[in-house]
């Protein structure tokens, strides 16, 4: 559905204007300024759906395209959710962006079958964005949401419930890329500036149905808060949320400052933790860190929900001293450390001789040398757990590193007959959700070496040896042990 300019390619013939103060170019400025959100000489993506937000928000773009320099492209996604509605939004806004000379990036997306319909449609909305913020070299991406969104949300998640974050509503600026310049103007001011300006525009039927909780709280119960309660509620919960930000950017920061001085180790499938320095933080901080800490591991909020973090905070009252907070992710208290553990990839890599190997699944590398073995001094022998030396000749096979399985034995220098490797890693209390990370070098099918805790006797340098093997370790295993102390 296409409603009403004629000095733009975005105005329908045949109107006249309204009053100036319908203008939003002059608050829409000021906003941009205030929040820093585009630089002279920006590229900028503007995602167009078609309805009055987002046609607005490329009016007003395209406005101050001139004083600003700006780079504009348009980017509209299909999510075929509409039928025939959505083929015409997609001809409406390619349409449109070649009538104001303006790059137009359209795509239709496949959404997966199973989950919320919207929230995948959100998820591939935003990555063919950043899609085409990679390929036009643009620095932001602007999306119209409204004051109005912001009110709608605020009151949304506190109806699910939300901390701090969740209340904070809707950035102006997300991740120094996304960027809302019309964030502090409502959708009645939308609507005013679309008929000042006779803009065309499309309408989404879908956004007065009140099965969407989101359409029930703009159409039923705001609207019953203004009649009844305040007026001017959108305004009070947008300022709100601004309250809210700056209280959750300072706890944020806070947050950070607490998780650098309680992190031991940092690596991609495990991060440890001071059990006593993240304990000893006041409650809000010790959620603020653990949210941070999973952010870290595995790169999404998201999918941190309260029952998770609320799982974390108790993990001292927890009997087995582990809870699953995600699906791939737990969390482990082996005192003094409090272990952040994704799965450890399985990996068997041959290495070079000599050389150097990575093993990017450990973040690790490792390093072979051959030396006569008058070059090697016995002090060298025991200096450091992460490097050691073989007889070379009693190696038998090709050199790998692979993680541990189940029924690996192996005959360890000093002790007679052979031992599990588990039952060496329980012994020497290496914690549980770190004793994959630990790699055994192999020559052939014996092992020879449990990195960095024990070697195998057979191949010990002795008096008899003529060549040196030298493997050393180095990131991986090695910067956990040595940097946590585990």
């Amino acid at each position: 559905m296409v409603s009403a300019k004629t000095d733009n390619p975005l105005m329908k013939p045949g109107h006249g204007t309204s009053a100036a103060t319908n203008d939003l170019l002059p608050t829409v400025k000021s906003y941009i300024d205030r929040h820093g959100m585009i630089r002279p000489g920006d590229g900028v993506v503007v995602g167009v759906s078609g309805g009055p937000d987002s046609v607005s928000l490329l009016d007003l773009l395209s406005r101050l395209r001139k004083s600003l320099d700006l780079r504009l492209f348009v980017a509209h996604l299909n999510h075929q959710l509409r039928g025939l509605a959505a083929e015409e939004d997609q001809h409406f806004v390619s349409d449109l962006a070649a009538e104001m000379d303006l790059p137009c990036f359209s795509e239709k997306a496949v959404l997966p079958g199973e989950g919320s319909p919207e929230e995948a449609a959100r998820d591939a909305r935003l990555a063919f964005f950043s899609r085409v913020l990679r390929n036009t070299g643009a620095s932001r991406i602007a999306l119209g949401h409204t004051r109005s969104d912001q009110a709608e949300t605020v009151l949304m998640r506190l109806i699910r419930g939300a901390g701090t974050t969740g209340l904070g509503g809707i950035r102006p600026i997300r991740d120094g890329i996304w960027i809302r310049p019309l964030l502090g103007v409502s959708r009645q001011q939308i609507q005013a500036y679309v008929e000042h300006r006779n803009l065309r525009v499309r309408h989404d039927d879908t956004n007065t149905e009140t099965r969407f909780l989101r359409n029930r709280i703009r159409h039923l119960l705001l609207p019953e808060i203004a009649s009844d309660y305040n007026p001017s509620i959108e305004a009070v919960l947008a300022r709100s949320a601004e309250i809210i930000q700056s209280e959750d950017q300072l706890l944020g920061q806070q947050a950070e400052s607490a998780y650098r001085e309680a992190l031991r180790y940092e690596g991609k499938q495990k991060i440890i933790l001071d059990e006593n320095a993240v304990f000893g933080y006041h409650i809000a901080l010790q959620r603020r860190l653990f949210r941070t800490a999973f952010f870290r591991l595995r790169g999404c909020f998201r999918a941190l929900d309260e029952k998770s973090a609320g799982r974390m905070e108790s993990l001292r009252l927890t009997p087995a001293g582990s809870v699953q907070v995600s699906a791939d992710i737990s969390v482990h208290l082996s005192s003094p450390w409090l272990i952040l553990s994704r799965p450890t990839p399985a990996f068997e890599a041959e290495l070079a001789v000599p050389g150097v190997t990575e093993i990017p699944e450990i973040d690790a590398s490792v390093e072979t040398k051959i030396s006569p073995a008058g070059d090697v001094q016995k002090a060298d022998l025991s200096s450091d757990p992460f490097r050691a030396w073989f007889d070379r000749e009693a190696v038998d096979g090709r050199l790998t590193l692979r993680n541990r399985r189940r029924a690996d034995r192996f005959a360890p220098f000093g002790m007679a007959g052979t031992q599990k490797v588990s039952d060496l890693l329980i012994n020497l209390k290496i914690p549980r959700p770190l004793r994959d990370e630990v790699p055994l070098l192999l020559g052939g099918q014996a092992i020879l070496w449990v990195v960095g805790l024990r070697t195998a006797r057979s191949t010990a340098v002795t008096h008899r040896a003529r060549t040196v093997l030298e493997v050393t370790l180095r990131g991986g295993w090695g910067e956990i042990l040595t940097s946590s102390g585990a």
